[in-house]
């Protein structure tokens, strides 16, 4: 995608971040988790598509020897960008409540007085919660921020002023990105391989300062001051209050502005008592730059966003060559009609019958065998008797061509001569 910054109305983008989490399935197409990714733009396709998907990733460290000034509500550091020329970086900041993120703009001065001020690129976050960091390190990253608590025992009839010191850390984020194939479904255009994400940070460390100009965007559009509608004041009318990006991101690490407010309401003094990971406000802040870009992409230019651009992209169809169909009515037939006539032919072919008979009336066919049948057989007997010569073995074997069955069986009430006498 191309744009124009100065084009871009981050104001409204910004706006609708809360509203991504509401969105599901076909609307949030082209987005999954921090990755963006282009979609098709027919459904008519049955198949996969691949297609380019953007990755944001986020790497986030606290900046350390930062000091506050609550006269002029400004906080200072001194930084070098890769060991080069010396800036300060001043940011405009306001002591927060308890358990809260705030996205500031900072400003980075050379120490060229000549040389003009620059807007500081990267996404600059200032935390009230408590973190897992080492004694020595937090000497060195935490800034007391004093917030002036109205309150009252009953060892006095009257309220008082207590002074609560609230430590806050300014951490800076730098954003990266990368580019890479992705499958999506032409038919939901979600996307279908999962991409590698960076393992993210584990432990607190000193930012190491960047300059990556392209980051600049991102944090204009996170730090812009769109009113949540919640507002923290102290009893000096000093008041401090969250903008739509800082309560999403509040809300993506597990925290509640709602909640937060009730504590204030309810007369509870300022105390932390989340303790956040580097991990979560590493994935927080990627997700908000991702949904940034994917909001900007679906307003479009007309409507103060960005302007898609068109590609082509290999395309894996799927069609179908042969097709199979079962109806179920006259297969039920054709399985009827089988089962009839195999009952048929078993009851044709008595094959019930043959089970009850007990023996053969001669299990086997030998000499001894022949010889009692043609004793037995007074129709063998009187074929053989018209052979004159028995050595003419044709003579024998056309005498011999009679209708003999050796396989028929006798049940156990039939005698045995009855038996021999139907054996042909």
């Amino acid at each position: 995608m191309t744009y124009r910054s100065s084009n871009v109305n981050w104001k409204t983008i910004t706006a609708s971040l809360p509203v991504v989490n509401q969105l599901l399935g076909l609307v949030t197409a082209g987005l999954s988790n921090t990755t963006v990714y282009d979609t098709a733009q027919t459904s008519s396709v049955v198949g996969n598509a691949t297609v380019n998907a953007t990755t944001t990733t986020s790497c986030c460290g606290l900046i350390p020897n930062v000091t506050y000034s609550s006269n002029t509500s400004t906080a200072n550091a001194p930084f070098s960008v890769q060991g080069g020329n010396f800036f300060l970086l001043m940011i405009n900041a306001s002591p927060p409540w308890s358990d809260q993120m705030q996205v500031l703009q900072g400003i980075a001065y050379g120490s060229d007085p000549s040389e003009p001020a620059l807007l500081l690129p990267n996404v600059l976050i200032m935390v009230s919660t408590l973190l897992e960091i080492d004694p020595s390190v937090q000497e060195v990253v935490a800034v007391n921020m004093t917030w002036e608590f109205l309150t009252n025992t009953s060892e006095s009839a009257f309220p008082y002023i207590i002074p609560y010191v609230i430590q806050a850390y300014f951490v800076q984020c730098s954003l990266s990105v990368n580019t890479t194939d992705g499958v999506v479904d032409m038919q939901t255009n979600s996307l279908l391989s999962p991409v590698p994400v960076r393992q993210p940070s584990t432990q607190w460390e000193m930012y190491r300062w960047t300059n990556n100009t392209w980051q600049a965007e991102i944090s204009k559009a996170l730090s812009i001051p769109v009113s949540s509608g919640y507002i923290f004041q102290d009893v000096t009318s000093h008041s401090t209050e969250p903008s739509i990006a800082d309560e999403y991101i509040v809300s993506l690490v597990g925290l509640n502005l709602t909640a937060e407010e009730s504590q204030l309401n309810g007369n509870a003094p300022p105390i932390s008592n989340f303790v956040l990971g580097l991990d979560q406000l590493e994935l927080a802040v990627a997700k908000a730059a991702a949904q940034l870009v994917w909001i900007a992409g679906r307003i479009g230019m007309s409507n103060g966003g960005l302007q898609p651009g068109n590609g082509m992209a290999y395309v894996n169809e799927e069609f179908v060559a042969l097709r199979l169909n079962v109806n179920l009515l006259p297969l039920s037939f054709a399985a009827s009609a089988s089962v009839i006539m195999l009952a048929l032919a078993l009851h044709m072919t008595r094959a019930f019958d043959a089970l009850q008979d007990s023996e053969a009336a001669i299990p086997n066919i030998g000499a001894l065998q022949l010889l009692w049948l043609g004793h037995h057989s007074v129709s063998i007997s009187e074929v053989l008797e018209d052979v004159k010569h028995p050595t003419e073995a044709g003579n024998l074997r056309r005498a011999g061509m009679i209708d003999v069955s050796f396989a028929k069986t006798i049940s156990d009430e039939e005698g045995l001569v009855s038996s021999t006498d139907s054996l042909w």
